[in-house]
């Protein structure tokens, strides 16, 4: 069994990862001609920044192996990851079709998620022992 860093450093990579690969869609989409490129980049821009910037700050606040986090970590990360899941689901829905609700929809999933994914993981850094 893995410690627990090394978990919690395959969780916070599998939420960037995902979220810019659902990013990347309306890009791929816009490509074949199902949607507008303008609407791809309005979509896809702030998903892969998201992204980089969920990926970066979990590198930067990672202690590797010295340290273990709590036991609760998990629970303290599922609200932001699933916020951002959501951002991510936006982002495919955005590649199908351009309805004027998505983005908007996206970038409060996007705001929220980031934060409190941010949030969570100072908070695990800090109770980390």
């Amino acid at each position: 069994m893995p410690h627990p860093s090394a978990m919690l450093r395959l969780v916070a990579f599998a939420v960037a990862a995902g979220l810019a690969m659902a990013g990347v869609q309306p890009v791929v989409s816009a490509l074949t001609g199902e949607v507008e490129m303008r609407w791809a980049f309005s979509l896809t821009a702030p998903a892969v920044f998201t992204a980089l910037l969920v990926f970066g700050a979990g590198r930067v606040i990672n202690r590797g192996d010295a340290v273990q986090p709590p036991w609760y970590s998990a629970w303290l990360l599922l609200p932001g990851s699933f916020l951002l899941a959501g951002a991510a689901a936006m982002c495919i829905f955005g590649a199908l079709v351009e309805f004027t609700l998505i983005p908007w929809t996206m970038w409060v999933l996007l705001v929220t998620g980031g934060v409190l994914w941010m949030a969570a993981m100072v908070l695990v850094r800090s109770h980390s022992n």
